[in-house]
């Protein structure tokens, strides 16, 4: 296949970590990198969809400042496919793009999700792009598989973690940033945190073939963040930044432009009981059984019949 852009970006899954991508992806403009095509997994499908469509590092952190994760981002369902339903993510994107479909976007986009029914991994290139970014970034146990045209996805990181060969043979150049690195973590006897932890580490261990195809990995400092925490995005971002400079410096790239000084508007959180992730999913699980148990039992005659 004969080579059709010159720089590609693929940006890892990582949940609220990608806040760090955006980070980066500052830098990069400041160092005047700015690509033909992007791919990307989970949470980095949608830092990916959201450059393409026009937004600035800065607006991306703006779009989700000051929001609850359990209350805005997702909500709590009965336990059926999954403990929380991310409509609210599919409504946040409708609503802030200024484009509906993958193809109309400006910059091409390639998102990575897993098909659960075939068992394969599935690149959206086309279509509408709410449900195909929320595809990408449903983690299986955690969120509700979405449902496009009568097909089940989940999480992209399910395969490919990182989206380089998505794009390795359209592109001359491929600079991947990385979210996923395994931390030493206390066992937490719920089942969230041993669903994302078993997934984390699946995550983590499909990253090898995809780290070796990239012309420029750049692995950025998210420790001691969750994927959950909203909290902390601005902080990520310019940790993000900071990578991104440290591993551009280091291999020879030059600043084009001054390092812009970057101030987020402050926005007021609300501290609810629904920050507690333990307490949400004791209370999803508990509303569930509840839920259950209403459901009249069939008469045992009936049964029988």
């Amino acid at each position: 296949m004969s080579t059709k852009y010159k720089l590609g970006i693929a940006f890892s899954g990582g949940g609220a970590r990608a806040a760090a991508h955006c980070g980066a992806l500052q830098a990069l403009h400041e160092y005047g990198i700015r690509p033909d095509v992007v791919s990307g997994t989970s949470a980095g499908a949608l830092v990916a969809t959201l450059y393409s469509a026009g937004f600035t590092p800065k607006q991306m952190i703006e779009l989700f400042q000051g929001l609850n994760f359990f209350k805005d981002i997702v909500t709590p369902s009965v336990p059926k496919g999954g403990l929380f339903d991310s409509r609210p993510l599919v409504e946040i994107i409708r609503k802030n793009l200024p484009y509906t479909r993958l193809e109309d976007l400006p910059i091409p986009t390639f998102l990575v999700a897993s098909d659960l029914e075939h068992g394969v991994p599935v690149v959206f290139s086309k279509g509408e792009i709410a449900p195909r970014v929320v595809a990408s970034c449903s983690i299986p146990v955690i969120f509700r598989p979405m449902n496009i045209n009568g097909v089940h996805y989940v999480d992209g990181g399910a395969f490919q973690t990182l989206p380089v060969s998505t794009i390795r043979d359209k592109c001359e150049t491929v600079i991947a940033l990385s979210l996923n690195h395994l931390e030493e973590d206390k066992y937490k006897d719920n089942l969230m945190s041993v669903a994302y932890r078993s997934f984390l580490m699946m995550m983590v261990s499909n990253i090898a073939i995809d780290t070796e195809l990239a012309d420029l990995f750049i692995e950025l400092d998210t420790y001691g963040c969750t994927s959950y925490d909203i909290s902390r995005i601005e902080e990520l971002f310019f940790r993000g930044y900071e990578s991104a400079v440290k591993v551009l410096d280091e291999n020879g790239y030059k600043r084009e432009l001054p390092k812009e000084e970057i101030v987020f508007p402050k926005k007021k959180r609300l501290v609810e009981e629904v920050e507690n992730y333990e307490f949400v999913i004791r209370n999803t699980i508990k509303n569930g059984v509840a839920v259950f148990k209403t459901i009249k039992k069939p008469a045992k005659d009936k049964l029988d019949k």
